[in-house]
């Protein structure tokens, strides 16, 4: 990477993924530049529950990985130097009737095999001296104590400000038109307002990874995922820890979610949906009930076939990188780091083997190709 005539990276993708590949390459010296077509946030990255979940990744290398970055997040938050309201206290699965039982039973034992993570099984009776506002009439609930959470929307900005600090050029606003390529490797990207050389352009523009990869003529299986959730108004202190979904906000409003569709670049929610996720919330947790629903909202989560994160460098174009994939949260910190890595010394220790573009079959990118609604990730 020369720089010579302008940044050497260019992030595409001010997501937290796309934030904290800039923050960690900042800090390290590297000459960087974020476009972002909206604002830092606001895709997935500002609508999502801000859950440092370990236990909920599967396959056990996927755990594992999750788990890396999860032990990762004090040391990255105390490097931001701003309150992003995280904690590491905790996750509850629930069995909400017997016909959850054994779904809840194999979390647990699946989970148990990985090392370093230990999910608790038990009764309503005693899952009440953790979260005394859970339903007592659930049968079965599993304990993860390995699982984190932060704010979202504050993590977003705090990584915003340390990468500026650092010395990260941030501009919102800035739609990518065009990726140039010199000599058969990138030479930059072209925006709304102008063109920026670099050496290195890192695709982590969410579900709009594929877009901007086929500037290239690069192919990358992600469709999005709608995710929709609900804010209660504030209640006294119900919960300590998230329970799935379901989470309590410091000052006091909850978040409740979520569903899984495949509905296209469709943001829009449905009282369909909104209806199922308060039922299931006031099933769990019978406090909500007298709460009323401040608003409304959805994301778009970039899902690719596998449900697997999907963090290479494009062998067929050298300086294109691709990161994208659920789990932004939770994957922050290890994401910077895979990046900075890869970027500036072409290898990384951590275990990225599982992620690469080569793992798709010519099924996973017709799945991508062809969206239907309603369709399930295979």
């Amino acid at each position: 990477m020369t720089g010579a005539h302008g940044p050497e990276v260019v992030v595409v993708g001010g997501g937290i993924r796309g934030l904290c590949i800039a923050y960690y390459l900042a800090r390290a010296g590297v000459r960087v530049t974020l476009v972002e077509k909206g604002f830092p946030g606001s895709g997935a990255s500002g609508a999502n529950a801000g859950l440092v979940n370990v236990s909920g990744k599967t396959p056990a290398h996927y755990t594992t990985f999750s788990l890396l970055s999860g032990d990762m997040y004090p040391e990255f938050v105390q490097s931001l130097e701003a309150d992003v309201d995280y904690q590491r206290d905790g996750f509850l699965r629930v069995a909400e009737g017997e016909g959850e039982v054994p779904a809840v039973m194999r979390y647990a034992e699946e989970q148990n095999r990985v090392p370093g993570v230990t999910v608790e099984l038990m009764d309503a009776t005693r899952a009440r001296t953790l979260e005394p506002a859970l339903s007592p009439r659930l049968p079965l609930i599993g304990f993860c104590p390995q699982d984190g959470n932060v704010d979202p929307l504050k993590l977003v900005r705090a990584v915003t400000r340390a990468a500026r600090r650092h010395g990260a050029d941030i501009r919102p606003h800035q739609e990518v038109t065009a990726v140039r390529v010199h000599g058969g490797r990138v030479a930059g990207v072209v925006t709304v307002t102008g063109e920026i050389p670099a050496d290195v352009v890192v695709d982590a523009a969410g579900v709009l990874v594929p877009h901007v990869a086929r500037m290239v003529g690069i192919e990358v299986p992600v469709l999005p995922q709608r995710g929709q959730m609900i804010q209660l108004e504030a209640l006294p202190p119900l919960l300590r820890r998230p329970i799935q979904a379901l989470r309590q906000m410091p000052n006091g409003t909850a978040m409740v979610g979520t569903t899984n569709e495949f509905v296209g670049h469709d943001r829009t929610t449905t009282y369909a949906a909104t209806r199922q996720i308060l039922d299931r919330a006031c099933r769990v947790v019978p406090a909500f009930a007298r709460a009323r629903v401040i608003r409304v909202w959805a994301g778009l989560r970039p899902m690719p076939p596998d449900g697997l994160p999907i963090y290479d460098q494009v062998v067929q174009l050298p300086g294109f990188y691709v990161a994208v994939g659920h789990s932004g949260i939770t994957l922050a910190p290890i994401t910077g780091q895979v990046f900075l890595d890869l970027i500036t010394k072409g290898r990384t220790d951590l275990p990225i083997a599982p992620y690469g573009l080569g793992r798709f079959t010519e099924a996973d990118f017709a799945w991508a190709r062809q969206p239907i609604k309603g369709a399930v990730a295979h």
